[in-house]
Formats: structure tokens, sequence, C-alpha cells
């Protein structure tokens, strides 16, 4: 094999284990996090470290579960999104099932995989934050380094995702401000299914939820490999 293609191979290798969600979509260096010995998850800006949050319910029997390139996503007619404009979506119910559902959808929607059209406007309309042109330049230096290589034209989505959103569990919710950590599933090396939680922050605002961008814009900041699911509650329509 020639130099060439195993370079694009461990580019394609690392993007089918890029936690891409959540909880899901958000660029996660799996692998790297999986290999980690520390399992802490430090929290998202502004918000200190809370046990979890075991008083705020959310339903998700009643959720719509729909591909999006690759990743199933879920979708609810009371709490959104309301709004689907080609791979946008908008229009999130101020409450606990759409602050989860925006955390999902957003998330998914900041990955370089789907290309510059998608990641750009979703990091500069719907996120917000200090660290948010931080995220958009690293989500863009990301597109860059793995478009140039695989030979994908400028401008055009990566490819598929492999990924599945597997569990949720709250850290704090109040009308204005959730922070709700988010369980996403990939393939590792040797078959192995790694697992990533990514703990997510979003601020009620111009009448939607925006999430707040990672610290310096690094989503592995956020993010800790997780191997038990003890005290999370798993989505009913995982893959």
């Amino acid at each position: 094999m020639s130099p060439s293609l195993r370079q694009r191979r461990r580019l394609f290798v690392f993007l089918g284990v890029a936690a891409v969600l959540i909880a899901a979509g958000v660029l996660l260096a799996v692998l790297p996090a999986a290999q980690s010995s520390s399992p802490g998850s430090p929290p998202v800006p502004s918000a200190p470290a809370q046990s979890a949050d075991t008083s705020t319910k959310v339903d998700v029997d009643g959720w719509r579960w729909a591909d999006f390139h690759g990743v199933r996503l879920p979708y609810s007619a009371s709490d959104g999104p309301r709004t689907l404009v080609g791979d946008r979506a908008y229009g999130f119910a101020r409450s606990p099932a759409g602050a989860l559902l925006a955390a999902l959808h957003l998330g998914m929607r900041a990955s370089p995989r789907w290309g510059p059209a998608v990641f750009e406007p979703t990091i500069a309309e719907q996120f917000t934050g200090s660290d948010r042109p931080a995220l958009l330049r690293a989500v863009r230096a990301a597109y860059d380094s793995v478009h140039a290589v695989a030979g994908i034209a400028e401008g055009g989505p990566i490819g598929r995702a492999y990924v599945v959103e597997e569990a949720f569990r709250w850290q704090a919710y109040t009308p204005g401000l959730a922070t709700v950590e988010v369980v996403t599933a990939g393939p590792g090396r040797g078959g192995v299914t790694v697992r990533i939680s990514t703990r997510l922050q979003l601020v009620w605002r111009d009448d939607d939820w925006r999430m707040v961008a990672p610290p310096s814009g690094d989503w592995t900041r956020s993010s800790a490999p997780v191997t038990d699911l003890t005290g999370y509650t798993l989505f009913p329509d995982r893959g």
C-alpha cells in the first residue's frame, strides 16, 4: 500500500470514530480520548461540576428517529426541531426535551463531516460564547486537513458517519440554561466499540437554544471515555 493510500485510510478511520454528536456531531478525537488514563470530564465554560440532576425528566419514547448522513437523530412534534432547511435545524422548545434535542442536533451539525455549508453557519448562528471563533477555526482546520488528502472537492461533504447517540444524563436545567452529558458510540481499533461522554451547555437566547462553544474551541476538554452507562438514560432507538 502506498504512503498516500495509508494516510487516506488513517484519515477515514479517524473520521469513523470521531464523535460527531452530541451528544453527537461534535468534533471529538475519540481514539486519543479513549487511550487517556484520566476518566474525568471537565465542565464547559461557566458550568461548575455538579452531581447528576435526576429531577429533570424527558420522555423520549415518543420521539421519531430518522437518518442524518449515517447517524440516527430524534425529532419531536412538540419540542423540535420545528424547521429543517437543507441540513440545518432550528426551533426547539423551551423545555428539557427541547434543550436535549438542540444539543443533539446542533452538536451533530457542527461536525466537519458535512462540509462548511453546514458547520460554518451552524457554529456562527447557533453557537455562542467567547470560544466560538476558536471552535470555528478548529472545525475548519479539521475539514481542510481531510478533504485535501482524501481528494474531496472544496466545500463537499466528507462522507457518512458511523456513530450512535446512545444515552444522556442531566447535569442541570433551568428555562434559561441547560447542561447535559451525551454518550456517543463508534467503532474503535480492533472492532471495539468506543464510547465518549460529552458535556454540552446550552443557553436560551433569541427564542431558541444556543450551544456554548467548548473551552478554547476544543471538544476534548469537555469529553471523556465511558465504559459504564449506569446513571445514564438510554435512548430507545439507538441504531
